[in-house]
């Protein structure tokens, strides 16, 4: 036989040997690491241990706030009309002008106003002086009680007629009905105007309402006279309060109306601006995480995943307090938590979990 023939048998039989040695001194497939998948019991005869990260968390004290956009409008808002037929004599104010109660906004001719009230006076004079002798005949007898009363009649008679006078000439003074800003003037000096002819629109601004609508979930939280902050344009704030609130939802939106009044002393808020009401809730214990953290459990509970101290998850319903595209208020947790902000869809409830601190205060 040839040597190199030889020396390959050599070879190839070492090789078998070191092949065989090594298919008999390798581990059966059941004794392999296997990993620890969720929920699952162990099957090999060594098991890893999941790591999520996780954040130390303690609750924070919650001022929410119910926003509501709302426009300003007056709180109350009068035309005032002609109370008599006349010719318009002067106008006293302009468009814009602060006005009192009871100011004169602008007067109507007298005409022969003025002298009816003085006829109406000089009938009184004669009906008392009538009266005044049936009263003196009737108590010495010589005139009937009947008579006395004609004479009184008579006399009350020229009273009220006086009376009707003196108002007709004082309507010829229009006046404001109360404090506010005069809005319009529909009549220029020489117009003639009847009875019940709108001659000036008056809007009071103190106070100045802002109307608003509330939702259901909203109406939760607000009562007639809650305290209140109105945020205007300008940015400025402005305290008030809630005055009213719809007892029935707009059949369409399904929403209630409301009104905020503020105080407006210097009329610097005008009517439609466009404002922002802004209601405090009650405080609460709360937590501030990302939407991303939440997890549901099989019944559809919304909840957190925490880990405990023995290091095992646990599934914790939440109460939502506020709810935004970038951050969720929630509540219904301990004082402090061990939060699972990343790999909580990987593990389930009682399973033991490696907490790796997540670096940083970002809940994403």
């Amino acid at each position: 036989m040839k040597k190199s023939i030889i020396i390959a048998i050599v070879i190839a039989v070492i090789a078998a040997v070191w092949v065989a040695s090594g298919v008999i001194g390798s581990p059966k497939a059941t004794d392999k690491i296997t990993e620890n998948k969720p929920g699952s019991a162990p099957t090999g005869t060594v098991l890893d241990i999941a790591e999520v990260r996780v954040q130390n968390l303690t609750a924070q004290v919650m001022n929410d706030v119910i926003e509501v956009t709302g426009r300003t409008q007056a709180s109350r808002q009068v035309k005032v009309s002609s109370e008599t037929d006349g010719q318009v004599a002067s106008i006293q104010v302009k468009k814009g002008d602060i006005v009192q109660k009871g100011q004169i906004l602008g007067k109507l001719g007298i005409r022969d106003r003025s002298a009816r009230v003085t006829e109406a006076e000089q009938l009184v004079n004669q009906r008392q002086i009538q009266f005044n002798a049936a009263k003196e005949l009737t108590e010495k007898g010589f005139n009937s009680r009947v008579r006395m009363a004609e004479a009184q009649a008579q006399l009350e008679s020229a009273k009220a007629q006086l009376k009707m006078a003196r108002v007709e000439l004082s309507n010829i003074n229009i006046t404001a009905p109360f404090d506010g800003v005069v809005n319009d003037q529909m009549v220029e000096i020489g117009d003639y105007v009847s009875k019940g002819t709108q001659m000036f629109d008056i809007v009071d601004l103190n106070p100045i309402e802002i109307t608003g609508f509330l939702t259901e979930k909203q109406m939760e939280h607000v009562a007639e006279g809650t305290e209140a902050i109105a945020e205007l344009l300008a940015r400025e704030e402005v305290k008030g309060q809630i005055t009213f609130i719809a007892a029935a939802a707009n059949s369409e939106t399904r929403t209630f109306a409301m009104e905020m009044t503020l105080p407006n002393a210097d009329y610097h808020i005008k009517e439609g601006l466009t404002a922002k009401i802004k209601i405090p809730v009650q405080e609460n214990k709360a937590y501030k995480i990302s939407p991303s953290i939440l997890s549901l459990a099989d019944d559809g509970t919304v909840g957190v995943k925490i880990v405990n101290a023995e290091s095992k998850v646990e599934f914790v319903p939440i109460d939502l307090f506020k709810d935004t595209p970038e951050y969720l208020w929630i509540g219904g947790l301990p004082d402090t938590i061990q939060l699972i902000t990343v790999g909580q869809e990987f593990v389930v409830p009682g399973q033991t979990v490696k907490p790796i601190q997540s670096e940083g205060k970002s809940l994403l």
